[in-house]
């Protein structure tokens, strides 16, 4: 199988496989401490067959503190909590390392209670609090720091340290010349800019023993103004592997640029080319990151040589178990990560614990168990959305009879409207999954076919669920039932073909969606690859071209800002691919009524009469997409309610919201049942 399963050394540490398990924040602590929900989580991971397992990250002093939740690493007090959650780890033959990040100015006065530091006084563009710079002396101090903190991860029991010198965090400020105008020792050359890093690796090394591991995380490319760039990315790599580091842990970027790092519209690998350039120029072990979200990917990568090793964070997320099933070979029982930031990124941002779209264990794994019933039940689930599936998927586990009625021929409910915008491909995960699941349960599965209480009355079940999910909200307005006025769902099903002029009323998610299939005819990229190749064109024209269609796309938007329902870490990224495919967007209008006709005599053109700013305006439009959400389709709760002795409602059919919510709530019902 490649080289995934083999051993590889880093150091004196012989990994039994080549999967490494990404260092992540996960919410779970507040204090710094490890908790038996941190333990719990990470025994899973290692439970699951991962080799490596990274930690963190995990501040060396308190004002590198860049996150509310994360691990401490900067007393003696907290190196028993850490010995615990490694011996766990080691229990199942992994082997685990701290990562010491220090944010420097991106650790905010807000959780630290101190000023930022940072090579220079440069302002993060988010933190927005002027860093102190540090002195040589206080320098000093700080490499003291990591490497007291180096010593505390060995006496937890770490087999080894990461170093994060990447991602726009400290160490990262001093290489990179958009954060570091020294001019001393520090700052200035490559050799300046590289001696903090250096002397750190140099100094842990001497204290804490030669054969101790040193793993250094570096952004092969910093997607900033006068960021980093790969080659001097590989003259550094050169410096740390004479200073002493053990492997090279290459991802892209840094949080504050403007270049999407973390999402699902980046194709997968799309950053591999940075660990193959460093690679190509030490001896050392490189680790590749970043949207390698399958294991296939990563045995063709491996193979290829353009690695030695592969890290994945997100996928062992939302499913633990993926290194031992992808080993026996049953991939149809793997949940691949869909990059879609929801449970984990967003949950963070938002200073909530981390948990997952499709997995509802996440952060509950030493307290939800999925076992067999005593008291085996028929049970009837109403709508194959996501939350209906996952709670027959659950309740087969759990040895219930289980019934799925859908109305339509297809499973999916909503969600299958969520992944056919362009770089929302692989939402379509979550249903391949579940429909897997629950045919291999031997689940029945009765399409095409809507219950009603007349159904579940000659069903007899033990339990219902109710699962419809919510219909396509209809605006009263004048005109609304005109022939060139549509729903979004038809749009984005091919049911309806867009006009040259396309008028969005809504501008929440439903809207951003569809508003690129509105906006269709533009350039495929392989033609582009092709003609920029043959340069035919430029950079410039390609981005234009393979954004831009042929069509005139409006959203009309009631608030001040469109794609108002999606995850912080990911609106930025769709009203930038909005505004790149040339896609108006007026927002806080009121729209008044569509037309067929507007002008004298009603001989004018079809469009919509808005009002914005006290004034009406009329805007042309040969086709109108209604796309303002969805209502909660209650009509069958109102049917059966205290009619049937166990009834649960789950998901959109109380309150619309999202597929995690829904997904969520159907794995706790069928816990209950």
């Amino acid at each position: 199988m490649s080289k995934l399963f083999d051993n590889i050394h880093i150091g004196q540490m012989i990994l039994k496989n080549r999967i490494m398990m990404s260092a992540m924040d996960l919410g779970f602590t507040t204090d710094g401490t490890i908790n038996d929900r941190i333990i719990n989580f990470y025994r899973e991971r290692a439970k699951g067959g991962v080799g490596f397992i990274v930690v963190g990250g995990c501040y060396p002093e308190i004002n590198g503190k860049v996150w509310k939740s994360i691990i401490g690493l900067d007393k003696d007090e907290l190196i028993p909590g850490l010995k615990r959650l490694t011996d766990v780890i080691h229990e199942y033959d992994a082997h685990v390392a701290a990562q010491i990040l220090h944010g420097g100015r991106s650790a905010s006065s807000f959780f630290t209670k101190m000023q930022p530091v940072s090579p220079s006084p440069l302002t993060h563009r988010s933190i927005k609090q002027a860093p102190h710079a540090l002195t040589v002396s206080e320098i000093k101090l700080v490499i003291d720091n990591y490497v007291n903190a180096a010593v505390r991860a060995k006496k937890g029991g770490f087999d080894a340290v990461e170093i994060h010198g990447g991602m726009g965090y400290l160490i990262n400020q001093f290489l990179s010349k958009a954060t570091n105008k020294r001019d001393d020792a520090y700052g200035g050359s490559l050799e300046n800019r590289t001696r903090f890093a250096r002397e750190m690796i140099v100094a842990i090394k001497e204290t804490v023993g030669m054969d101790y591991p040193i793993i250094f995380r570096m952004s092969g490319d910093d997607f900033v103004e006068e960021g980093l760039k790969i080659g001097e990315s590989i003259e550094i790599a050169k410096i740390l592997e004479q200073a002493g580091a053990d492997a090279f842990n290459v991802s892209p970027g840094w949080h504050e640029s403007k270049t999407p790092i973390m999402l699902m519209s980046i194709p997968r690998t799309a950053y591999l080319f940075l660990s193959v350039k460093i690679k190509s120029q030490v001896k050392l072990p490189v680790i590749a990151s970043v949207r390698i979200n399958d294991l296939k990917l990563a045995e063709e990568i491996l193979g290829n040589e353009q690695a030695d090793m592969v890290s994945i964070g997100r996928p062992l997320i939302v499913y633990p178990d993926l290194p031992n099933t992808y080993k026996k070979g049953h991939l149809d029982d793997i949940r691949t990560c869909i990059a879609c930031n929801q449970g984990c990124f967003d949950s963070l941002l938002n200073f909530k614990p981390v948990s997952c779209t499709y997995n509802a264990m996440v952060g509950h794994e030493g307290e939800y168990k999925i076992t067999r019933t005593s008291n085996p039940k028929k049970v009837v689930i109403v709508g194959g959305g996501p939350g209906g599936m996952e709670a027959a998927r659950v309740l087969a586990l759990r040895g219930h009879k289980v019934t799925l009625y859908e109305r339509n021929s297809h499973l999916g409910g909503q969600l299958r409207y969520a992944f056919i915008p362009p770089g929302r491909e692989e939402i379509q995960n979550i249903i391949i999954y579940l429909e897997r699941q629950i045919s291999k349960l031997k689940v029945q599965i009765k399409m095409g076919k809507e219950a009603d209480f007349q159904t579940l009355q000659e069903e007899q079940p033990d339990t219902i669920i109710v699962a419809t999910g919510g219909n396509p909200l209809m605006l009263n307005l004048p005109g609304i039932k005109g022939e060139n006025v549509c729903n979004a769902s038809a749009v984005l099903d091919g049911k309806e073909s867009p006009g040259k002029n396309v008028v969005i009323i809504g501008g929440g998610t439903v809207g951003c969606e569809v508003a690129p299939c509105g906006q269709t005819g533009a350039m495929r990229p392989d033609v582009a690859c092709f003609l920029l190749k043959h340069k035919v064109l430029d950079a410039r024209e390609v981005i234009e071209y393979t954004a831009r269609g042929n069509r005139n796309v409006t959203i009309l938007e009631m608030k001040k800002k469109i794609g108002g329902g999606f995850g912080i870490s990911t609106r930025w990224v769709i009203i930038n691919e909005i505004k790149d495919a040339g896609i108006r967007e007026i927002t806080e209008v009121k729209v008044k009524e569509i037309v067929n006709n507007h002008g004298k005599n009603g001989q004018g053109n079809a469009g919509v009469i808005y009002e914005k700013d006290g004034k009406d305006h009329f805007i042309e439009a040969d086709t109108i997409i209604i796309a303002v959400g969805y209502s909660p389709n209650n009509d069958l709760q109102k049917q059966i309610e205290g009619k049937f002795p166990e009834t649960y409602f789950i998901g959109d059919c109380i309150k619309v919201r999202t597929a995690l919510e829904a997904i969520h709530e159907g794995f706790e019902v069928a816990l209950k049942i």
